[in-house]
């Protein structure tokens, strides 16, 4: 039990993450992420104590200097997207602010969904190409707020089902769709990093998960384009408990095979931190069986470049204050827990 060790003794100080400020956040590897949640229930809900943390900076402070990468993702499904984000512009305006010395990015899922609604009118999926001016939009508006936009990640666009588990929509037009939005966004973004968030593809539907890697990054390079990264998408519930899925077995030595595959092709590597049962159960579950992940994939030879929060459930239900010490009666804050990952097992593995 190596793994839950390693995870008790986060709560033993860790210089680097405690003393250094946010700008030295940005300079350390691996980097600490943090993406707002929506508490499972879709349709842009959010920890209810999102907008008041930005009226009290201070308990949640540590939390910020620890935080490389802000994120939060976008409104809108099929091809109905916003032209706005889904934040009021006085609450836009405090997020820009208090994340001003940290680097953002934004999480796109209109390059996965972006045929969906003819789709369901029709029965046809389109012919394309898609059009990403609502997602650029949204880019604007982020930049002119003063975010420092730096990353945008594509959610599930190679492996999320169409509407009604609709399974017809190939790979080839997956990967064209990721060099379209590239072809689209990169023209008024020159600077920005553009990745995937993905899962393992499915070898039944899909060619195999490396090949399709491979073809990703080798169509991306035909464009003039780089595939920038990769945020490996398995909650950590499945190598915990070994589940099975069309692609195999879940195993952490699973979980370090990825991780080494996509820093074999010269991709930087994430992990997206979650685990959808203890998040469905409570706050301190959800805290202790991620922390207890992320050490558990230190201790098989993980080593991922970036480490992303991502409490996609309805726990932790609050998202502040960020500190330590004994467990509060409502339990831990997502703050809480991205500031003990900061400094936990995954910190001290450099």
């Amino acid at each position: 039990m190596a793994g839950a060790l390693a995870a008790g003794s986060l709560n033993a100080p860790h210089a680097s993450a405690v003393n250094g400020a946010a700008t030295d956040a940005s300079e350390r590897l691996p980097e600490f992420w943090y993406q707002d949640n929506n508490l499972g229930q879709g349709g842009g809900a959010a920890p209810p104590d999102l907008e008041s943390r930005y009226d009290s900076l201070d308990t949640w402070k540590h939390a910020r200097r620890a935080m490389h990468t802000f994120a939060f993702g976008q409104l809108g499904a099929g091809d109905n997207y916003a032209d706005e984000v889904k934040f009021e512009p006085a609450v836009l305006d405090k997020m820009a602010a208090a994340h001003a010395d940290m680097n953002f990015a934004f999480n796109v899922t209109q390059a996965t969904t972006w045929w969906w609604h003819t789709y369901k009118e029709t029965g046809e999926v389109p012919d394309g190409p898609p059009d990403f001016s609502a997602t650029i939009s949204n880019l604007r508006q982020i930049r002119a707020a003063g975010f420092n936009l730096t990353d945008i990640m594509l959610q599930s666009v190679l492996s999320k089902p169409g509407p009604g588990r609709f399974l017809g929509y190939s790979m080839e037009r997956r990967i064209q769709d990721v060099v379209e939005f590239n072809d689209q966004v990169r023209g008024e973004f020159p600077g920005v990093r553009i990745g995937l968030i993905t899962p393992l593809t499915n070898p039944e539907i899909h060619p195999p998960w490396r090949e399709t890697w491979a073809w990703v990054q080798s169509e991306l390079r035909s464009a003039g384009h780089e595939l920038d990264f990769i945020h490996f998408d398995k909650p950590f519930e499945h190598p915990r408990l070994e589940l099975e899925s069309p692609s195999g077995v879940m195993t952490w030595e699973k979980m370090i095979e990825v991780e080494q595959y996509a820093k074999s092709l010269g991709i930087t590597y994430g992990i997206q931190c979650t685990d959808g049962r203890a998040g469905r159960v409570s706050n301190n579950e959800f805290r202790r069986l991620v922390l207890e992940g992320i050490a558990t994939y230190v201790d098989h030879g993980g080593a991922a470049d970036r480490y992303i929060l991502w409490p996609f459930h309805p726990y932790p239900d609050h998202s502040t204050p960020d500190d330590l010490g004994p467990l509060p009666p409502e339990g831990a804050s997502q703050m809480r827990v991205f500031r003990e990952l900061a400094r936990g097992a995954a910190a001290r593995r450099r």
